[in-house]
């Protein structure tokens, strides 16, 4: 998710369960809930590096563990100096929560991570959010911005209220987005269950998948592969009632061939499989051999603009690899 919702999210933690730190301390906790993000960089090292770190070193329960550890000896340092000031109410545990929270809010992501970096190499995903969500940020913003009006207005009639800032309504908050993810959650499964029912073209999935909307909980684009195509078409689930929302978009899968083969052997492509989730192949005949694009249908049904990647491979007449690497793509939107 966007560094704007995992930084509210992990204000309405702290606000929540660690009430009484100072403004540093708040500070200390939302730059843990974002910090992962600063994988973003990756990109700027060209689509190799942004495939093999984004959403894995930093997304990981290793990496909360050496930001604990840095908290818990920063606390201790603190404490045995006896320098609390503006720290008084630091917690190492507040800073483990939040980096914690936000490796959690990633996993319901279409966008897989790898929390388990770097010893299993298996990505997750659970598929129920979008990289930015306008009504979670709405939820969020709600939550900590009305109890700071309330507090306002409290101040202007002189009545200070002793209860810690904002605790009520980070609660609150974090209430309705775990009600907001099982809403989420409950018209996925529906989506999910209803494509694995229906045949496609004559032929039965092998594998679906339904991807949220960036701003519609109810629409989901969908992937249904069978043995011969790759299906997308956009799906609407509302209660238990799930129907199309548009038409299918067939990609015919290419014929089995000495050059796709070839081509899967490469170290572009081997990379670009560990993250790909529904890889899709060209191959077309050139003056000089053959090329081979192979890029995710998950980015066309997302319509993906940002940062995705397909792997180039270029082989000669006898289909041996010429060269092969990968690239930054901007995938056509389905029509």
């Amino acid at each position: 998710m966007d560094p704007l919702t995992h930084g509210l999210a992990s204000l309405a933690m702290q606000r929540g369960f660690f009430p009484g730190s100072r403004w540093r301390t708040v500070v200390a906790v939302v730059l843990a809930g974002v910090i992962a993000d600063l994988d973003w960089f990756s990109a700027g090292l060209g689509p190799p590096a942004y495939l093999r770190w984004h959403r894995s070193a930093s997304h990981s329960f290793l990496f909360v563990l050496v930001l604990a550890f840095a908290a818990f000896l920063f606390s201790r340092i603190h404490r045995q100096n006896q320098t609390t000031g503006s720290w008084a109410g630091f917690s190492w545990t507040a800073i483990a929560a939040a980096a914690s929270l936000h490796i959690l809010m990633d996993l319901l992501q279409a966008d897989a991570v790898v929390p388990l970096w770097p010893f299993i190499a298996n990505r997750w995903s659970f598929d129920l959010a979008p990289p930015v969500d306008p009504w979670l940020l709405v939820i969020l913003a709600s939550a900590i911005l009305f109890p700071e009006l309330i507090r306002l207005v409290g101040d202007e009639i002189g009545s200070k209220s002793k209860r810690p800032r904002g605790r009520n309504g980070a609660i609150a908050a974090l209430a309705l987005t775990l009600l907001y993810f099982a809403m989420r959650g409950l018209f996925h499964a529906n989506t999910v269950a209803a494509l694995d029912a229906r045949t496609v073209a004559g032929e039965m999935p092998r594998r679906v998948a339904a991807f949220p909307d960036a701003t519609s909980p109810f629409l989901w684009h969908s992937i249904v592969e069978t043995e011969s195509a790759l299906h997308l078409a956009d799906m609407r689930s509302v209660g238990g009632e799930v129907s199309y929302a548009s038409g299918v978009t067939t990609l015919r899968k290419p014929e089995a061939s000495p050059m796709l083969s070839a081509a899967q052997t490469s170290l572009a492509v081997a990379a670009f499989l560990k993250t790909a989730r529904f890889p899709k192949a060209t191959v077309e005949k050139e003056t000089e051999g053959y090329s081979v694009e192979i890029f995710d249908a998950k980015n066309q049904a997302l319509a993906e603009t940002h940062r995705a990647v397909f792997a180039d491979v270029t082989l000669d007449k006898s289909a041996n690899v010429v060269s092969s690497e990968l690239l930054w793509q901007k995938p056509t939107a389905r029509p």
